[in-house]
């Protein structure tokens, strides 16, 4: 939980777009060990290959693509951006806590309910094949778009 925090915080305080995408993949990472920790083994594989594997790299090529940043946006200095992600961070946890503490929890023993990562497959890939075929097409989409703008921003045709 400390690394996913720290992490976090990397990626918001850091002066450096590649710094900060360090610190997101770490972030990911954390999140998927959070998951482990939960004992959700098929949500953590899914963290790690969709937005570790396919999320990071897209972020990547889009920092490649990008270039230089020849105009240097005014950014916030790094105690503006900490004490707006410390607001941020205290309203969301009231809410949260909110939530939580409004919430009708049982104390009764409820059945057991278990998924298998099988199951999953099996409903993604009889009930669910149209969607998940159509979310592969739009990074497809996604990746031909960003090279080209990519190229398009350069004066290449």
């Amino acid at each position: 939980m400390f690394v996913t925090m720290i992490s976090a915080l990397v990626t918001i305080l850091s002066g450096s777009i590649i710094y900060a995408m360090i610190g997101l993949v770490a972030t990911m990472f954390g999140i998927a060990g959070l998951y482990v920790y939960l004992n959700a083994s098929f949500l953590a594989m899914m963290q790690i290959l969709i937005y570790v594997g396919a999320i990071s790299i897209l972020i990547a090529f889009a920092i490649m693509l990008a270039g230089p940043l020849y105009k240097n946006p005014r950014e916030w200095s790094t105690g503006i951006k900490f004490a707006v992600s410390f607001v941020v961070s205290l309203f969301s946890f009231a809410v949260l806590f909110k939530v939580i503490m409004r919430a009708p929890w049982m104390n009764t023993k409820a059945q057991e309910f278990t998924v298998t990562t099988k199951d999953i497959g099996r409903v993604l890939l009889d009930k669910l094949t149209l969607p998940f075929e159509l979310i592969s097409l739009l990074i497809v989409v996604s990746i031909i778009g960003a090279i080209m703008l990519a190229f398009l921003s350069k004066g290449e045709k």
